[in-house]
């Protein structure tokens, strides 16, 4: 009811807010209802860099729709802030791609248009980051459980501009195979040329660290809740490596075993699904 007497600017920041929690208001039908009756009208007046941030924010929260995708994926629109090489530019590049993923996973209802395949190449190379501890140790720890360093691929960058800490494909009867012999669409360059054989399953494996999280809580934020779901919608099965669990394993024989755990229960439950 107070969604009239605030001003664009107002809306758009606790949209924001609310994405960056993953917080869904108790009478969220009514809320965005109204959201959408003020803002839809003033996307094209707005300035480019808080549009991006709405409708990425809308994509977290799962209230974007095809209105908000073609504004900011239209390629006149996005070449007015990617024009810079500044860090600010480079965040609204991945933030695009995020947007673009989101189009492409969760919105069948979406049709264009879509970031050329140029851009998300170039821009998604810019995703590596520093290895924290936590990364570092589960992409060694996963080599050692599935046995051999070609049977899993650590550090992928996909072209939903996530990074997976580890790549493991397993075969009907849960064996790992070579993963660069297939074909992997969710990266910029498919190294393979074999399609997935008859009922084998991604896996991708991803260090969950501190900031990840809702303080209160151990639900995610609303990035990496986005990021989870996206990998879920291109087909992997998500294995998250929390930062709490993987504190409490003091050796090497312990976090081996802790991932094949892990690797048995998240097929364990895509089975029973």
């Amino acid at each position: 009811e107070h969604c009239d007497n605030m001003t664009e600017m107002q809306l758009c920041n606790i949209i924001m807010a609310f994405a960056r929690l993953n917080y869904q208001p108790t009478i969220g039908e009514a809320f965005y209802a109204k959201i959408h009756e003020k803002l839809s009208s003033v996307l094209v007046e707005m300035e480019p860099f808080l549009l991006v941030d709405l409708v990425w924010s809308l994509c977290i929260l799962q209230q974007v729709s095809p209105l908000y995708l073609s504004q900011v994926l239209d390629h006149h629109f996005f070449q007015r802030i990617t024009g810079t090489q500044t860090q600010k530019s480079e965040n609204y590049k991945l933030k695009l791609v995020h947007i673009n993923a989101t189009a492409q996973l969760e919105c069948s209802d979406y049709n264009g248009p879509y970031l050329p395949t140029h851009c998300l190449d170039s821009w998604i190379s810019g995703t590596r980051k520093n290895l924290s501890p936590l990364s570092s140790g589960v992409r060694e720890m996963l080599q050692t459980a599935v046995g051999d360093q070609t049977k899993c691929r650590c550090g992928v960058n996909t072209t939903y501009g996530w990074v997976i800490d580890g790549e493991v494909v397993l075969d009907s009867e849960n064996k790992p195979l070579v993963v660069q012999e297939y074909t992997a669409p969710h990266g910029p360059q498919s190294e393979g040329s074999k399609p997935l054989p008859f009922g084998a399953k991604r896996l991708a494996f991803v260090a969950r660290e501190f900031p990840n999280y809702n303080s209160r809580s151990r639900d995610l934020l609303g990035r990496f809740a986005m990021a989870r779901r996206h990998l879920l919608a291109a087909g992997f099965l998500v294995v998250d490596v929390p930062y709490y669990d993987w504190l409490e394993l003091k050796s090497d024989w312990q976090k081996v075993a802790y991932l094949k755990d892990k690797m048995g229960k998240a097929i364990a439950e895509d089975m029973v699904q």
